[in-house]
């Protein structure tokens, strides 16, 4: 079979030669379109020392061979590739799209496959002419499916002196040692998937349980709890650090949802902006998504006796005095506001004021699609201002300039409506309407607060984590499981915004807990790998 040469670009080749030098000194990885070209450079070389090996082949015939000179050899065709080259030479290369998600995808493990009865230089068992000589390896790329927990039972060879008595054991696998200490039953990587399973993907405890029993993995839900358990404690320290990053923040959705503690027994609680006391018992999971600088991000949860303006309060407490005051985007409820002692700018969730119309379309189906189609508008301009990359003082002019007409034109709309009598105030599109004219400051944040934002959209997707559990497990049985909840959602929700491999960071988290706890801050999401 005839062999391909490939025509390899100096300059091609010269890139290759540096970013292959890059990667050896960092230890990197080379990308798929560089080994492809180095693949080609290899096989092209490969043909070279076949071919070099006929005597009878002449320098002309191999630079033709290998496409450095065309089979038509006029003057013309030579000059033609010669000014292409030099048209070229000058030109910058378009740098690649990053085209890489978030969060890194897990590379695939590499078997490599031996020929067992041929190799290199030998005759061709088909023909008996040819001599056999490396090619490009054929690849299968094939995803398996087992049990998240596979037992593992290590047996490490030891020898005794017979003389003094001294035992030497074999070493573990540098693999074993990273996933646990040696007395450790479940390692790192079991425990991080029974957290993920049950924080993340809403499987409980029980149903962990059984499904291990269908794979014939004993694994009770008790067993489970208590290695959770583990990882929240390892996970501790960096989100007691994410609280203190958060009272700092400079803005905040912030939202709630009821839940249920089995064990929970009403309290006596403070009122709020009072000194009264009064027995509560409605349980509540508050999520909170703070935007730092540097356009991080910090999701928290709290799950007790109280609402979500409890929980900020909290936060609050520990914010720097001289700080200007944070965004607070949340619903219009007072349940869902810090107290009086906090000074924050207040921002209302404008998919509930348009919730309020959208309700009662089919009772009132021709006023209120004519509101939803302002609404429309107001979300195209935010559409296209973040298509356009506009910064924040960009956005808020833009915003003041297109839509701040449109909220106008919705609130006198409304005021006309119920002035000139033509829809009821007590009625749901009276009510909608009102709603809308009292809360008017609030709804038009986004238009004169740079950096407000147009809904509470980000508090609504944070809660789903909680909401998904809670539909699946129904209810926590003591505060301790609603706090081991909390971290370890938090914990998950913080590092999917940061864009890493949750399971290796919980991972290194436990692996390097004694460093995480003198040292937090350097194992913050966005952190931990140059610590790795």
């Amino acid at each position: 079979m005839a062999q391909d040469f490939t025509d390899i670009d100096s300059e091609e080749l010269d890139g290759l030669i540096q970013r292959v030098h890059v990667a050896k000194e960092h230890d990197l990885a080379l990308s798929a379109e560089d080994c492809h070209i180095l693949l080609k450079a290899l096989k092209t070389l490969a043909a070279l020392q076949e071919r070099l090996s006929d005597n009878d082949i002449t320098l002309h015939k191999l630079r033709k061979l290998v496409g450095m000179v065309k089979s038509s050899e006029t003057m013309d065709t030579l000059l033609g590739q010669k000014n292409k080259k030099n048209k070229n030479r000058g030109q910058k290369r378009p740098k690649p799209k990053n085209t890489q998600p978030s969060t890194p995808p897990v590379k695939p493990k590499v078997t490599q496959h031996k020929l067992d009865d041929l190799k290199k230089g030998d005759s061709c068992p088909e023909c008996q002419k040819g001599k056999l000589y490396k090619y490009e390896p054929a690849t299968l790329l094939r995803i398996t499916g087992q049990s998240p927990f596979v037992p593992e039972q290590h047996v490490m060879e030891r020898l005794r002196c017979n003389a003094c008595g001294q035992y030497f054991t074999a070493k573990l696998p540098n693999d074993v040692i990273n996933d646990g200490e040696p007395s450790q039953k479940y390692g790192y990587s079991a425990r991080s998937l029974m957290a993920l399973h049950k924080f993340f993907a809403g499987a409980p405890y029980y149903r962990q349980e059984s499904t291990q029993a269908l794979m014939g993995i004993k694994l009770t839900a008790s067993t489970i709890f208590d290695q959770v358990e583990l990882v929240a404690n390892s996970l501790q320290p960096i989100y007691n650090l994410l609280r203190v990053f958060a009272a700092n923040a400079e803005h905040y959705y912030l939202d709630d949802t009821t839940n249920r503690i089995l064990d929970k027994v009403p309290i006596e609680k403070p009122q709020r902006n009072g000194t009264k006391t009064r027995e509560r018992s409605g349980v509540y999971s508050s999520g909170l998504v703070a935007g730092l600088k540097e356009s991080r991000t910090v999701v928290l949860y709290q799950t007790n006796i109280g609402h979500a303006g409890e929980f900020i309060d909290e936060i609050l407490h520990d914010r720097g005095r001289t700080l200007a005051p944070p965004i607070l985007m949340s619903n219009a409820l007072s349940s869902n506001r810090p107290s009086l002692d906090y000074v924050v700018e207040h921002s209302l969730c404008n998919s509930l004021g348009r919730r309020q119309f959208a309700e009662v379309l089919n009772q009132f189906p021709d006023e209120v699609e004519q509101v939803l189609q302002w609404y429309g508008e107001i979300w195209r301009h935010d559409d296209e201002a973040r298509e356009l990359g506009l910064n924040a003082g960009q956005r808020l002019a833009w915003h003041k300039k297109l839509s701040l007409p449109v909220m106008e034109q919705v609130r006198n709309w409304g005021q006309a409506e119920l002035n000139r009598g033509n829809t009821e105030e007590n009625s749901g599109l009276g009510k909608a309407i009102n709603y809308f004219t009292k809360h008017y400051e609030g709804l038009t944040a986004f238009c004169r607060l740079e950096g407000a934002q147009l809904d509470n959209n980000r508090a609504e997707q944070a809660l789903k984590l909680v909401a998904r559990n809670r539909k699946n497990a129904l209810f926590h049985k003591t505060q301790a499981g609603a706090s081991i909840a909390d971290v370890i959602m938090a914990m998950i929700a913080t590092s999917a915004e940061a864009g890493i491999n949750v399971l290796d960071y919980f991972n290194t988290i436990q692996r390097m807990e004694s460093e995480v706890k003198a040292n937090p801050q350097q194992f913050l999401p966005w952190n931990y790998q140059s610590n790795i």
